[in-house]
């Protein structure tokens, strides 16, 4: 025992090899520390990946979702991203299923959990480590406005696979519409709005009621129409005055009562003139109020100078006469109108029925002014609502900028009327004529204006402003559109500029409503490239007289291979790409799709993003871009 006492006390008192003994001690713990911390920071770079593709997952699954409903396509999406994001097994992770939900309106929740395998701790009993994401992805809705601009030229009627193309697009929007109708609800229980305008164009647009509606001074009160007059300058003389003058005529022969009778009843005498001088009518009767002979008035009467004397009562009527004119011929060239009337509400325009009758002044005379110089019967028409845009410049030569010259009042989106050229037309097609390019006058005509033919005219289905829809009303609007015209993009694409602009002569649309933001939206649709033609009455006039684009003479041909053709086509081109640029400077974002149609560089670069312009082959293709747009309309987040 004392030797052990002495044994610990050398050992207390010597301190060799005792750093040894404390280190060994120490590397308990030190290994339990380090290990947990290559654990611990496996276990973290696991769970931040798995919370990547939780992400991921939640957001394609709620892009996917339609008509807000769950279903196998949803969960399939949600896991494929999950998995291609998180592939099975990585981080040696076990096995496991994300669980994808739906635990509100408009929400889609992914969870996963698994557990890692740790590489030090389990020497200290600890095996695995649990890592577990949840996530939740929603379309965060606000106040959204979207416009649909829609093609409805001819080419529309044509069918693919079976389906006439205006056909799928009625489908299509219905589709959107379904797409977004729970959004609509939910909106409307927050006192917010979910709103359509739609904007069928061919080559003009049928928006003059709207106008007119909102403003009557936004429409011009008088048009100057690529036209015809009538030429009357053929002279006829027209009676003036009419005299009439009688009394007893006594024969200067004495003559038996066979004689008297023949004086009596002698035939007429035409005398005077010709016309333009004064002509006469000599007529005879036996007496002021007896045509026959009356023998005992007309021969041997009370007081005859002899009983053989004979006499006849003489009415001698005497016309004058004043020059007037005929119609002669038709002279082509252009004619204003008033046309104040025209465009109210039930107005009417009335015109010459036909070119009888005669006017006093030899002249040119157009449609309007006949009736009341000839008194003839009128033809009243009525506005078909589609209108001539306001003046605008010919400078836009096809080129890059997308600057708009200040004289361009019709690509001048939010501009209130203040003048004349700032104002619209409306369009009467009655009233055009084309000409011979270039001239101001011409004795032969192109026209007149018609609904095919070479020289033609279309007046698609009218406009409609921003406003919330019920299913029905825009059903029953979308499948009454008719297919009528030719492709001009530019017109379409500045009104659905101007009906989504929180300016200009609407201010439909708006940056807050109800103390929320407001999102618009403009689906613009084609299903060709942009037309132009010299002889077709568009927008923009007649341009092979009107020359409003061009700005000189020369167009006279409607084929697409002719240079000025396509020199027009080009220059309509930039002008919709600056409407684009206009709607895009807006905050408006533009998707535009090509149906049966592939889309040039004009039309890819109308869309906000290259990922907003797409085609679709046929109706299913068509109907499916729409649901995917309304899918992708509201702002899609992460809420948790």
């Amino acid at each position: 025992m004392a030797f052990l006492c002495r044994l610990l006390a050398r050992l207390l008192h010597d301190h060799k090899g005792n750093v040894l003994a404390i280190v060994g001690a120490g590397l308990v713990p030190l290994t339990i520390m380090i290990g947990s911390g290559v654990d611990l920071s496996r276990a973290y770079m696991a769970k931040s990946k798995m919370q990547s593709a939780c992400d991921a997952a939640s957001l394609a699954a709620r892009r996917v979702m339609k008509n807000d409903s769950l279903n196998d396509t949803v969960r399939n999406t949600g896991q494929e991203f999950f998995t291609f994001n998180f592939p099975q097994g990585q981080y040696g992770a076990q096995a496991f299923t994300p669980v994808i939900t739906r635990p509100e309106a408009g929400v889609i929740r992914v969870n996963a959990s698994t557990a890692i395998p740790t590489a030090i701790m389990r020497l200290f009993g600890f095996e695995t480590l649990p890592v577990a994401v949840s996530c939740d992805a929603s379309l965060n809705f606000v106040n959204t406005d979207i416009v649909l601009v829609l093609d409805v030229t001819a080419s529309m009627a044509q069918t693919v696979d079976g389906t006439p193309k205006i056909n799928a697009l009625q489908d299509a929007v219905m589709a959107l519409y379904d797409e977004l109708a729970p959004i609509q609800t939910q909106l409307a229980a927050q006192g917010l709005r979910l709103r359509y305008g739609i904007v069928p164009y061919s080559s003009t647009v049928n928006v003059g009621r709207l106008i007119y509606g909102q403003n009557p001074t936004y429409m011009r009160s008088d048009t100057t129409a690529t036209s015809r007059k009538a030429r009357f300058t053929k002279p006829v003389y027209v009676q003036d005055g009419k005299t009439t003058t009688m009394g007893w005529e006594v024969s200067p022969s004495l003559l038996n009562n066979n004689q008297c009778k023949a004086y009596v009843e002698a035939s007429d005498v035409n005398g005077g003139g010709p016309a333009p001088k004064a002509t006469t009518v000599t007529k005879y009767q036996g007496t002021s109020s007896n045509s026959g002979y009356v023998q005992s008035q007309n021969r041997g009467w009370s007081g005859a100078p002899n009983s053989s004397s004979c006499r006849r009562w003489k009415i001698v009527e005497t016309s004058t006469y004043k020059t007037e004119y005929e119609f002669d011929s038709w002279v082509y060239t252009n004619a204003n109108y008033d046309v104040t009337d025209f465009v109210k509400p039930g107005g009417t325009m009335a015109l010459a029925a036909s070119t009888a009758g005669t006017v006093g002044k030899a002249g040119d005379y157009q449609f309007q002014e006949l009736p009341i110089l000839t008194g003839k019967s009128t033809n009243p028409i009525s506005w078909n609502g589609c209108i001539e845009e306001r003046d605008t410049v010919p400078s836009i030569d096809g080129g890059t900028s997308l600057t708009i010259p200040s004289g361009a009042h019709d690509l001048n989106i939010n501009l209130i009327p203040n003048s004349e050229e700032t104002r619209w037309r409306p369009m009467v097609p009655e009233l055009i004529y084309p000409r011979s390019s270039g001239s101001t006058s011409s004795t032969s005509t192109t026209g007149p204006i018609t609904g095919d033919g070479e020289a033609f005219f279309a007046c698609p289905s009218e406009a409609r402003r921003l406003a919330v829809w019920d299913r029905t009303a825009l059903n029953t609007y979308i499948t009454g559109l008719q297919t009528i015209g030719g492709t001009y993009h530019d017109i379409g694409m500045i009104w659905g500029a101007r009906l989504s602009s929180t300016g200009g002569i609407f201010g439909d649309g708006c940056e807050v409503f109800n103390g929320m933001p407001c999102n618009r939206h403009i689906i613009f649709m084609t299903d060709g490239d942009q037309t132009a033609y010299c002889n077709v009455y568009s927008a923009y006039g007649v341009e092979r007289n009107d020359m409003r684009i061009r700005g000189s003479s020369g167009c006279t041909s409607s084929s697409d291979t002719n240079s000025i053709v396509k020199n027009l086509v080009s220059r309509h081109e930039q002008r919709f790409r600056m409407a684009c640029n206009a709607a895009k400077n807006m905050n408006t974002s533009v998707w535009v799709i090509g149906f049966d149609t592939a889309l040039n560089s004009n039309l890819t670069g109308c869309a906000s993003s290259p990922g907003q312009a797409d085609t679709a082959a046929n109706r299913t293709a068509l109907i499916a871009k729409f649901r995917e747009i309304g899918n992708q309309i509201g702002a899609l987040r992460l809420t948790q």
